[in-house]
This record gives C-alpha cells, sequence and structure tokens, in this order.
C-alpha cells in the first residue's frame, strides 16, 4: 500500500469512527446567565431564570430540535406565555455582569432572535425549524402546530439553540437527537442538530 493511500485509510477509518459515535450536545454554563442552573445526566435540562445556550452552533442549512417544557408549579398557575425560544449569539459571563449594571430588562438580554410561545403547559414540547439559505428563518411549534407570531424572518453571525425562562415558570430539556424527540421535524428537508466535524 503506498503511503498516501495508508494515509488516506486512516483518515477514512477516523472519520468513520467519529460518526459512528453519538454526538451529545449540552447547556453551556459559560454562555448562560449566571442565574440559569444545568442538570441532566448529559447535562442539556435547564431551570432557574434567564438565558441559556446549547454548546452547538447551528452550522447546517435546515436544522431541528425541541424543548420540553416542566411547568414548575403546573397545578398553580396553569399556562405561561412569557417562554421564550430561538437562537442567540455567543455569549460570556462579562456580558452578562454588563447588563446587570444596566436598565435592560433580563428577558431582553440575548433574545432579539428569540420569540414567545402562549399558552405552554406542563409536558408540552416546543420544536425550532432553522434555515439559513435564502432568507435566513426561525419558525416555532408547539406541539407539532406553527405558532402565529412565532417566527423570526432574519438573523446574522453564528447562533446557538437558546431559550429563555421567566423566574420561577419551568424548566427545559433540550431535545437535538431524532430518537429523542417527541414530534420530530414538521416539514421534510429539515434535520436534527448536528455539530461542525459531522458536515464535512
Amino acid at each position: 500500500m503506498e503511503l498516501g493511500d495508508a494515509a488516506n485509510s486512516t483518515r477514512d477509518a477516523e472519520q468513520v469512527a467519529s460518526d459512528s459515535v453519538p454526538q451529545v450536545h449540552s447547556i453551556d454554563s459559560a454562555m448562560s446567565a449566571p442565574s440559569i442552573t444545568v442538570t441532566g445526566d448529559i447535562m442539556n435540562e435547564v431551570c432557574g431564570n434567564g438565558l441559556a445556550l446549547a454548546d452547538v452552533p447551528v452550522e447546517q442549512d435546515r436544522a431541528y430540535w425541541e424543548w420540553r417544557v416542566k411547568m414548575v408549579n403546573p397545578g398553580s398557575s396553569g399556562a405561561c406565555s412569557t417562554l421564550m425560544f430561538g437562537v442567540s449569539n455567543k455569549r460570556n459571563p462579562k456580558f452578562y455582569e454588563i447588563l446587570a449594571e444596566s436598565s435592560v430588562p433580563a428577558s431582553k438580554h440575548g433574545t432579539k432572535f428569540m420569540c414567545s410561545v402562549s399558552n405552554v403547559k406542563d409536558g408540552d414540547v416546543v420544536g425550532v425549524l432553522v434555515q439559513q439559505s435564502e432568507i435566513p428563518m426561525i419558525q416555532l411549534y408547539l406541539n407539532g402546530e406553527v405558532q402565529d407570531g412565532g417566527e423570526i424572518s432574519k438573523f446574522r453571525g453564528t447562533v446557538f439553540p437558546s431559550v429563555y425562562l421567566p423566574p420561577g415558570s419551568a424548566t427545559a430539556t433540550f431535545l437535538y437527537a431524532a430518537d429523542h424527540f417527541v414530534h420530530g421535524p414538521p416539514r421534510p428537508g429539515f434535520e436534527p442538530l448536528m455539530a461542525e466535524r459531522s458536515l464535512m
């Protein structure tokens, strides 16, 4: 076997091995608000209040993921209309420190590319469709149904899946793999969120 062929074979084997390893995406504590707590076996559940970002950027043209919501007090308040879902640009602790000293409300901290979903109840699932070709857009679904007003027609820069939790409202679990989805992509051509290395 030629040296070049051997090198190519090694790279191919490494790529196959990499592709066979299940992707694990978590909530990034460093990019999330300090008032957010990350839990779960794979650190994909959030509680507390504020903005939480996943650790994987949206690189593919058409991506889909879900958030499963659990209300903190499902029997007392019924539905919550102030949870927000979508994407956010990369954040760091300094971002939150600066905003904490400003008059900007917490619900405006990095939520420009996010929308609220009305009447979210305990056990509901919010789906997020993201398209980057042509006109970048985000569309939200609640339990598989498209949400009026749950659309953002333009966004820019590198973005990450995100959720905003108001104080004392709910916990949210980030579902990114096809076998984790409750409803799955409601439109053809949209795939589960993939890390950049998987697109090569």
